[in-house]
């Protein structure tokens, strides 16, 4: 038995494993985006599409050829300005083009720019006129140019031309190395040693029209015709019917294109979008205007080198995603509103959103063209959180309360209003907490049915996040406030005991507290880091195992175990999954949900794991189904280039191309540069613009890019979503533009450079330079010359100089004398000073001795004035009076005074006659003070002198200022001494 069980389990792995392999993941809509005629700006329908050895796309369109890299779109005209029908590229990376009446090749100029080569002047004028070329096969013998009149083949440069049998003829088919032509009433023709051959049998199409010849299994090939169905040709002369199963569609839809696929082939239409079926002819997916596509009428069809879908349409252009393994349940599925919650149950899944409850039948591999759209379950509309199957009761979380679906209808089980969800009880089997807007309520399993039982009093919390741990206590989460731990009684009618968590006991913060129970226990999130209770401490503390899975400074919002023990999770933006090792260990793996970075519902994120074909994430805009075993054509670590696609010179206020994005050699694109192309770029050409992108379309707006510029950075820059980095006034010199890119799944691509170099300025150059010497070499001639006469002019110089030292030493000599002579007077000066300083001092002591002597005789006088008055005796009288004049006269200095002036002027230069001149004003009295403020006297000695007190003094000093009209600071003393 264990054999048997082990050999079942790998038979049903391989077998998941092959289906997944063997499919186009039919489960929701892929993932479709619209481009317009107004984003790449040109007609509207597009009839041909081909991808370059870089990933570059190019689209066949009315007004020409569509380049497109992801970010930018470009059109390419042919010389007659003609519509494109039809694109190929060959193994060379060539890109043939046929338009109307004229065909040809794409081929690099020599700035990069992709232009139109013609081949019409290869054909023989008399089979130069055509209509439009409707296909293109390259082939290593040569290119087939189709047309309805004949077919041109290009080989070693030459064009062979081919007439159909007859005026005109369908479209033609290249084959597994067969070249197929229907005729219109005739049947199909294939080309054999030159010549048409009509193939046995085919004769039964010669009504039908056969819009693809495509490969098939066991060496045969796929006939799709326009309204009777598909069929299969032997290669000889057997013909079948084939995949009968979507006869009537295609009847009514009109096939118009078709492709094969590694999975299956790819059927467009004109009257209802594309049909995807597998290699059995069983329908694996259908898309039209109702689930995405711009119109019904597809014109053109190509697999990507990315295993997607590209989709010229009668009005645009449609990028779909059939190599994912993440597909879409929103309103275009017929499903509105923001998910919630989902579950699948049995043949049925339901979805649960913010407008109500939807259902529909469920299989992996129903058939698309029967599928129903979902249905909405009665009596749910509104907002719905929850929904779950426990014992066998489908139970129904909903903003207007609990309810039970039976019968396709919602049936309410209570009054209250606002559930979150519900929770069995382990210890209380048939029982059934209910979380509420407003605290817990309890149900109950009688008799089959769910009964409402009574509110839990002692706890009025919402109750929106809940788990039951092993001894049977209730912990609820709240948002903003922090943990609940609720032990309730025996009865359980009410909470017997309440106790509360929050950052005191551990968490960082009160707020986005959550719990999760991973292997049987309990685990909490919070603001960030995962936790786990200490029930000794009654704290929280770090959770050792999967703490260290996530960042510590990450919020991890959701945790869900699937049966397999691994670890769905939403932690910040991201979300990804911790995979269960055989050790116990987890692995980390965030790469393969980018694509879901930011999308989940914030606070209510919804993961959901059913089986290895069947995962759902709840987002803004409906559900996410993830197929885990789907294996894509190309993983996420495929390879992808980044290209240079633009680069502009700024000069005198215009921009000029320097490069326009495809590099060349011999004539064929390349994704390096040749040496031969490096440009010199003159030197006002040094600010440069870059432009770029990688060459990824599914996941183009998660790019970032990183530039160095060698020759001028040091380093990468820091990366950036970026298209264009500018340069600016770049010294001459060689540089190497390098830019590379990441994706959302961290995978760098490959390197794109390009070197160029910035020649110097004018004045730099070579040719700048050969002047310099030529004009250095007649410099140095003229120098010579010149120095040859200045070195005659220097023998005159000298001999002249010679002269001149002969005169300049008499001069030295006289010079000598005179410095002597000047010696000897500034001595007598210096001696006539000293003499001029001691008459002033004999002069200013001899007015103080005088002064002195008057005091004395004044004192004398006096005395003998009261002697006189008491002597009686006449005689004594008239003796003492005589002696009394002779005293008075001495008294009188002005005889004194006199001889002081003459001797004051002999000795300061006429002082006291110039001053009274210079000022007439000043009086008699004034010109004593002058004198001796010049004799340098204290202000006490002039009080002396003058019999006036030392206030007398200044108040004389004040009024000589004024009458000498000096300024306030100026000094009296100074002038007069200068003076």
């Amino acid at each position: 038995m264990p054999f048997v069980k082990k050999f079942l389990l790998i038979f049903s792995f391989l077998l998941i494993q092959f289906l997944a392999v063997a499919q186009v993941k039919n489960e929701g809509i892929p993932s479709i985006r619209n481009y317009t005629h107004k984003d790449y700006k040109a007609a509207s329908q597009n009839w041909a599409i081909v991808q370059d050895h870089r990933g570059v796309l190019y689209f066949g369109n009315n007004a020409g050829i569509l380049e497109f890299d992801g970010n930018l779109w470009n059109t390419i005209s042919l010389d007659n300005r003609t519509n494109v029908r039809s694109l190929a590229i060959d193994n060379k990376g060539r890109i043939y083009v046929g338009g109307q009446d004229d065909f040809g090749y794409l081929e690099p100029d020599a700035q990069g720019q992709l232009v139109f080569k013609s081949l019409k002047g290869k054909i023989e004028k008399q089979y130069q006129n055509f209509d439009d070329v409707w296909k293109i096969y390259t082939t290593s013998d040569g290119v087939y140019f189709c047309t309805v009149s004949g077919i041109y083949f290009l080989q070693d440069n030459q064009v062979k031309v081919y007439k159909v049998p007859a005026q005109k003829s369908e479209m033609a088919f290249f084959v597994q190395d067969k070249l197929y032509v229907p005729v219109m009433g005739k049947g199909i023709y294939e080309l054999k040693q030159e010549k048409m051959v009509l193939i046995p049998n085919s004769s039964a199409f010669g009504q039908s029209v056969i819009t693809a010849m495509l490969p098939a299994a066991e060496n045969k090939v796929l006939l799709v015709t326009e309204q009777e169905g598909l069929f299969t040709y032997d290669g000889y002369t057997h013909f079948e019917p084939w995949a009968t199963g979507v006869k009537s569609f295609l009847a009514k839809a009109k096939a118009g294109t078709a492709i094969a696929l590694a999975e299956g082939y790819a059927i467009g239409t004109s009257q209802d979008g594309l049909l995807l079926i597998d290699n059995k002819g069983q329908p694996l997916q259908h898309l039209n205007r109702d689930k995405g596509l711009q119109n019904n009428t597809v014109r053109s069809i190509y697999q990507d080198n990315a295993g997607n879908l590209w989709l010229g349409l009668n009005n645009g252009i449609d990028y779909v995603e059939i190599n994912s393994p993440f597909t879409l349940f929103n309103i275009k599925n017929g499903l509105p509103g923001t998910a919630y919650t989902s579950l699948m149950d049995k043949d049925r899944l339901y979805l649960g959103t913010s407008d109500g409850l939807y259902y529909r039948k469920w299989s992996n591999r129903q058939n698309p063209l029967e599928t129903t759209g979902f249905r909405q379950i009665e009596n749910s509309q509104g907002q719905v959180y929850n929904l779950q199957k426990i014992a066998g009761h489908l139970l129904l979380s909903h903003h207007n309360g609990a309810y039970e679906l039976v019968d396709d209808r919602a049936v309410k089980l209570s009054d209250h209003r606002g559930a979150w969800l519900f929770m069995p009880l382990k210890d209380y089997p048939g029982y059934l907490v209910c979380g509420t807007y407003s605290g817990l309520y309890l149900y109950k399993l009688v008799g089959g049915q769910v009964q409402f039982q009574w509110k839990i009093a002692g706890f009025n919390e919402s109750s929106r996040v809940m788990e039951e741990d092993e001894a049977g206590n209730l912990w609820v989460a709240h948002g903003y406030k922090g943990v609940y731990k609720l032990k309730l009684e025996p009865d359980l009618k009410k909470v017997q005991r309440v106790d509360f968590y929050n950052e005191k006991n551990g968490f960082p913060s009160n707020l986005f507290i959550n719990t999760f129970k991973i292997g049987g226990k309990l685990v909490f999130t919070g603001e960030r880091g995962v936790f786990k209770f200490n029930e000794g401490s009654e704290r929280f503390e770090q959770h050792e195992e999967l703490g260290k899975l996530f960042d510590e400074n990450v919020h991890v919002r959701k945790l869900v175990e699937d049966q397999n023990g691994n670890i769905w999770f939403s932690a910040g933006e991201e979300m990804g999954i911790l995979k269960k090792q055989p050790n116990g260990s987890y692995e980390v793996e965030k790469n393969t949900f980018s694509k879901m970075s930011g999308k989940l519902v914030g606070g209510f994120e919804h993961i959901a794991y059913y089986d290895r074909a069947n995962v759902l994430f709840g987002t803004d805009e409906g559900f996410v189904h993830y197929h885990p075993s789907f294996l894509q054509t190309k993983n996420v670590d495929h390879k992808f280039y980044t290209l240079i696609r633009k680069i502009e010179a700024r000069a005198d206020g215009k921009d000029t191309l320097v490069f326009a994005g495809a590099f060349s050699a011999s004539g064929y694109l390349s994704v390096q540069q040749p040496e031969e192309r490096i440009p010199e770029l003159p030197y006002r050409f040094n600010s440069l613009k870059f432009t770029y992108g990688a060459i990824s379309y599914s996941d183009i707006d998660g790019m970032a890019y990183q530039v160095f510029l060698e020759g001028h950075d040091k380093n990468w820059s820091s990366w950036s979503p970026v298209l264009q980095k500018e340069y600016t006034n770049l010294g001459e010199g060689d540089y190497t533009f390098h830019v590379r890119a990441r994706d959302i799944y961290n995978n760098e691509s490959a390197e794109a450079s390009f070197r160029f170099e910035v020649a110097p300025p004018w004045y730099r150059s070579l040719g700048a330079y050969a002047v310099y010497v030529f004009l250095g070499i007649v410099l140095l001639f003229l120098l010579k010359k010149r120095v040859d006469r200045q070195i005659y002019k220097t023998k005159l110089k000298l001999e002249k100089e010679q002269q001149k030292a002969l005169l300049l030493q008499e001069a030295q000599h006289m010079e000598e004398v005179l410095k002597a002579e000047k010696e000897i007077i500034r001595l007598n000066n210096e001696k006539l000073e000293n003499e001029l300083n001691m008459k002033n001092k004999e002069l200013a002591s001899s007015a103080l001795h005088v002064i002195h002597s008057l005091d004395t005789v004044e004192k004398v006088r006096n005395q003998l004035q009261l002697v006189i008055e008491n002597v009686n005796d006449r005689e004594s009288q008239h003796h003492l009076r005589k002696v009394l004049r002779s005293v008075e006269d001495e008294i009188k200095v002005e005889n004194n005074w006199d001889q002081f002036e003459l001797h004051f002027n002999q000795i300061h230069e006429d002082f006291l006659k110039r001053l009274r001149v210079d000022y007439p004003e000043l009086t008699h009295r004034d010109i004593k003070l002058c004198a001796y403020l010049r004799m340098s006297l204290s202000s006490k000695e002039i009080a002396s002198l003058l019999n006036l007190s030392i206030r007398g003094v200044e108040t004389s000093r004040y009024r000589i200022r004024k009458k000498m009209n000096l300024e306030q600071e100026v000094n009296l003393t100074e002038f007069i001494l200068k003076y």
